[in-house]
């Protein structure tokens, strides 16, 4: 059977229920009870725990009112470390510190291993070519050898054309042209011979090409060389040198056909000895040939005269006309020869 018992004023602090079991005999429910238990026999009756029956649990009493809080206890042990919080926002950027004084220098690491030498890249584009640099100063000693011709780059593109350069000092006076030239010819008559006598001039009754005004005709055989100066005298005609006697019966075994130039300076007509050109023939049938020369004369006197002569002194010349010819055939068409003097003034004094 369950009793309750009733303590002390130190009993009613601390409650204890208390039963007693046949069985195992008297049970606390805790240390602190039976403290309680041996602590109540001071001041009123003491009661003890033994011989209590142990009846039903009654129903839970109501609670009673909260007693006053107790003293502090001690200071426990501090406990194992919560886990960390999450990290909570950024706070604002602090104002900046002044700036330290500079630390020393460190020591140089040492030299790491070399890498790798890695491809080679694309060639970039040439630069800008920079200002040409100060010569620097001549060294001592001696030249070296010269090293060997290095390949020969590709040509650049052309560069513009740069400003025109001054003009140059005049370079001295070039040789004078031409002055003047004339053209004067004849055509012999055909089926008529034409004969030039011993010492007589040849005739040229055609005026061909002129310029320049210094060369021009006084007749069919005498022409004017207006200025002093240098002239180069071209002639030509073709010559009958036949097995005749030329009008002399001494030359029975040879003929001659000669021209030449003759000048007149005021004091009459003289051959140029070195002007003469010909042909000679010693066989018995005729034959024509073409006689042609080509002098320079010098004229020292305005209005120099000229021909072209005969210079023999016993023989005639004789123009040929082809279409005489003999032995042709009957009906052959050909043209008369013609005959030329062509006058070049070189230059003037």
């Amino acid at each position: 059977m369950k009793k309750w018992i009733t303590f002390s004023a130190f009993a009613l602090i601390f409650p204890v229920l208390a039963y007693s079991d046949t069985v195992s005999g008297i049970s606390l429910q805790s240390s602190l009870a039976a403290d309680n238990c041996h602590a109540v026999n001071h001041r009123k009756s003491t009661y003890c725990c033994e011989d209590f029956r142990h009846g039903p649990t009654g129903p839970t009493g109501p609670t009673g009112p909260t007693g006053p809080t107790g003293a502090r206890g001690k200071r426990g042990c501090p406990g194992p470390t919560g886990p960390t919080g999450p990290t909570g926002p950024t706070g604002p950027t602090g104002p900046t510190g002044h700036q330290g004084c500079t630390g020393a220098t460190g020591a140089t690491g040492p030299t790491g291993l070399t890498g790798v030498t890695g491809a080679t890249g694309a060639t970039g584009a040439t630069g800008a070519t920079g200002a040409t640099g100060a010569t620097g100063a001549t060294g001592f000693g001696p030249t070296g050898p010269t090293g060997p011709t290095g390949p020969t780059g590709f040509t650049g593109p052309t560069g513009p054309t740069g400003p025109t350069g001054p003009t140059g000092p005049t370079g001295p006076t070039g040789p004078t042209g031409i002055a003047a030239i004339a053209e004067f010819y004849t055509i012999t008559s055909a089926g008529t011979e034409t004969s030039v006598t011993a010492g007589s001039p040849f005739v040229f009754n055609n005026d061909g090409a002129t310029f320049g005004g210094l060369i021009t005709p006084l007749s069919t055989t005498t022409f004017n060389l207006a200025v002093p100066g240098i002239y180069q005298v071209y002639y030509q005609a073709v010559l009958n040198i036949n097995n005749g006697t030329n009008g002399n019966p001494s030359y029975q075994n040879f003929t001659v056909g000669e021209m030449a130039i003759a000048v007149n300076e005021g004091l009459g007509f003289f051959t140029l000895q070195y002007t003469v050109v010909g042909g000679i023939q010693n066989q018995s049938v005729t034959m024509a040939q073409d006689i042609s020369g080509t002098a320079f004369v010098t004229t020292t006197v305005p209005n120099t005269q000229l021909q072209i002569v005969n210079p023999m002194t016993a023989i005639t010349d004789v123009l040929n006309d082809a279409s005489t010819t003999p032995g042709l055939p009957n009906g052959a068409a050909v043209l008369q020869f013609s005959s030329h003097l062509i006058i070049t003034c070189l230059s003037t004094s």
